[in-house]
């Protein structure tokens, strides 16, 4: 954990400030979290995450390494860059961070604070193993330990949106990045998985609506494309997306799958109130 970040945290059981004392971090009421030797720490203890395993965010890390989602990464960039010219330090918090790819890679190489949080532990600790340019921790989305704005872009990628929350943390003027998917996202796994789900058709729409009752937005992008993958990426990109949850996927037939999907709507804009 970064000695400038700790200075953002708020207690998320008091609201207090947080301190370093040797290897922990506590509030003036003596409410303490421990820092892991990576760096990362647990504000949200009591709180369990089922369907997000290690193995999935293990899935997951190497479909972004396989570059899968490059394009959707060249587009945040190429989106974003203009809007945060001259502004630094930036702070950039990545809601629902994972295995912490995108925390990375937003605008690589651009110096910012970089903060990461996820509700899944095991994500929390594979993003915090990935070095120190970065500072992650287990929080919850109800009650994100951060101070009242600290952010100047919050990044929203397939997260549960609490809009609540993002508007107290970001900073007046702040810039909301939100990705959701679309209809044709991953279709060629729905397809394999036909009759297995509860509903075989993706409508990313209400998502989008609902997005839009809290943002000014100043910036829409559709990005829709398709590459090819073998049998292994296949299995990754099925182990790793909440769409085919409740499923045996390693029971799936995927061998049609030769190609794959990736649709998506990207969103950038301020929110209009802390509602």
């Amino acid at each position: 954990m970064q000695d400038n970040v700790i200075t953002l945290l708020r207690c998320p059981r008091c609201g207090g400030g947080i301190e370093r004392r040797g290897g922990s971090l506590l509030c003036p009421k003596g409410h303490c979290y421990d820092l892991s030797r990576y760096g990362d720490v647990n504000f949200a203890p009591e709180k369990r995450e089922s369907f997000y395993t290690k193995a999935l965010f293990e899935s997951r890390a190497r479909v972004f390494a396989a570059g899968v989602f490059d394009p959707v990464m060249a587009a945040i960039d190429e989106a974003l860059a203009p809007r945060i010219a001259g502004e630094h330090p930036t702070v950039l918090v990545d809601a629902g961070c994972g295995e912490g790819f995108y925390t990375r890679r937003v605008l690589a190489g651009t110096p910012m604070t970089r903060i990461g949080f996820d509700l899944c532990k095991e994500a929390v600790r594979l993003a915090a193993r990935g070095g120190r340019d970065a500072s992650f921790f287990v929080g919850d989305l109800a009650n994100i330990p951060l101070g009242d704005g600290c952010a100047d872009v919050l990044l929203d990628v397939f997260t549960p949106a609490n809009y609540a929350q993002f508007a107290r943390v970001l900073r007046p003027g702040g810039l909301l990045v939100k990705l959701s998917p679309r209809a044709g996202y991953l279709a060629e796994l729905r397809e394999a998985a036909r009759g297995l789900l509860r509903r075989g058709e993706h409508n990313g729409a209400p998502v989008e609506q609902y997005a839009q009752k809290h943002m000014t937005l100043l910036e829409k992008r559709e990005i829709t494309y398709t590459l090819p993958v073998d049998a292994a990426l296949a299995a990754d990109l099925a182990r790793m997306t909440p769409m085919l949850a409740g499923i045996d996927v390693d029971g799936l037939d995927l061998s049609a799958v030769t190609q794959i999907t990736v649709d998506e709507t990207l969103m950038i804009g301020t929110l209009r109130t802390a509602e």
